[in-house]
């Protein structure tokens, strides 16, 4: 069977970076290394992998250390896109306990909250965002604006159902009230729980998750005609409550089963296909952003935004070949022929060098693609470190970007700085991938 060639975006994995004690000085930049490896975690949508990375970062972090708001950010972040609102919403509270001053802390916060069904917080967290944006005129600070203004609306429509005269103390008294009802429920704390949902339900609010979260309370403790009132109760306010229905539905095999019950709780919060966006940026002592980071996510689909680390323009697609029966002779994309050029290829190889590597890489002047065979590439760097440099012998490695020849001659004379380098560095336009299909005959 024959195969073609499918392209999709991806970044490169790489495996977790090694700590070894050592100066002061290689221990920052040994942090800043891994802080970064993370950040390449959360845009190739490694979410538990940049949970792991920042948790053990800051296990061996002083609680006092200046990079730690930043770690907690990227933690809060992660979390947030695995649906783990309220560990989100934990984290952020703590990195806005130490630094309250950073409008993507609270706007992270907010959304957090808007997920756990926190709307009046919603409102306050994207409140102080907004405030502590008003000179930004970024295209970020126009999202924290507009969602501000859509959060207000929400909120407005959710008092609605709590009465006429419910006050906005009273509405943020009872969404604390369901938030402690719910994290009852999850440590299965259920005539607890069941106390705190009958004082909310006891009260004019038409709340459909109120009565839901309390069937499965009564359902829990074997009490089936309680808990099957509650959930139809739940359907009277709204039909169309999935939660209520499913669990109605479930309840007569739960009635003669002898398996062990499983239930799952929910929020205030719409479902699990709404769109998410969470957003994180950094400034300096002057105020001017020097990294920013947006990740987007719809369904299963993840896109990410950051800031280029050269300062030359992009340039090039970048492909890292892995398949050594596959030379790339054609263009995967266009089908047209490729050529072999010189390229002077910027390489970061952890835990903490940076070489130019010249190599002649398969190009489509088409596409304007850039095709590196991994294996070819893979030795190349073997031998240059085996002369001046046997530990970093099999390290990971990313392929950052590329520099002119005549730089690259410059820096055979005299090795370039990190700051020379990143002068000259053109990063890549995009980096994808090819993954094999069988063509139907």
């Amino acid at each position: 069977m024959s195969k073609k060639f499918k392209r999709a975006k991806r970044l490169r994995p790489m495996k977790q970076l090694q700590q070894n004690l050592a100066t002061p000085s290689q221990i920052q930049e040994r942090l800043a290394e891994s802080i970064q490896y993370a950040q390449q975690q959360a845009r190739g949508g490694d979410f538990a992998g940049c949970i792991s990375t920042c948790e053990s970062l800051l296990n061996s972090l002083p609680k006092e250390s200046e990079r730690r708001p930043e770690l907690l950010g990227l933690l809060g972040l992660a979390h947030g896109m695995l649906q783990n609102y309220q560990q989100s919403y934990e984290i952020f509270g703590e990195a806005i306990s130490i630094d309250p001053t950073r409008a993507e802390f609270w706007h992270n916060h907010g959304l957090a909250s808007h997920y756990m069904g926190r709307l009046a917080e919603t409102v306050r967290d994207f409140e102080h965002a907004v405030e502590l944006s008003k000179n930004d005129t970024s295209e970020m600070v126009h999202r924290f604006v507009a969602q501000l203004r859509e959060s207000r609306q929400e909120l407005q429509k959710a008092m609605q159902s709590h009465g006429a005269d419910i006050t906005l103390e009273q509405y943020t008294e009872r969404e604390e009230s369901f938030a402690q009802a719910v994290r009852l429920m999850k440590q299965e704390k259920w005539t607890e729980a069941e106390r705190v949902l009958r004082q909310l339900t006891g009260t004019k609010a038409r709340v459909a998750a109120y009565w839901g979260n309390l069937g499965v309370c009564l359902m829990v403790q074997f009490r089936y005609d309680e808990a099957e009132a509650a959930f139809k109760k739940a359907l009277f306010i709204d039909p169309d409550y999935p939660f209520a229905r499913d669990n109605l539905r479930a309840l007569p095999d739960i009635r003669h089963s002898k398996e062990t019950i499983k239930v799952k709780t929910i929020n205030l919060a719409q479902g699990d296909d709404v769109k998410q966006a969470l957003a994180f940026y950094e400034k300096d002592n002057e105020g001017e952003i020097t990294s920013r980071m947006t990740i987007e996510k719809v369904g299963h689909a993840i896109t990410a935004t950051w800031k280029p680390m050269g300062k030359q323009p992009p340039r090039y697609d970048f492909f890292l070949n892995t398949f050594q029966d596959t030379r790339f002779t054609t263009c995967p994309q266009c089908k047209g022929k490729t050529r072999l050029h010189q390229f002077s290829l910027v390489i970061n190889v952890i835990p903490r060098h940076t070489t130019i590597l010249d190599k002649r890489c398969r190009f489509c002047d088409t596409c304007d693609l850039l095709i590196v065979h991994k294996d070819e590439l893979e030795e190349q760097l073997a031998t240059q470190f085996m002369t001046g440099k046997p530990e970093l012998v099999g390290n990971d490695y990313q392929v950052i970007g590329t520099i002119d020849r005549e730089e690259w001659n410059h820096g055979k004379q005299a090795p370039l700085s990190m700051e020379r380098l990143i002068e000259y560095l053109h990063d890549f336009k995009e980096v994808v991938t090819f993954s094999r299909v069988p063509v139907k005959e």
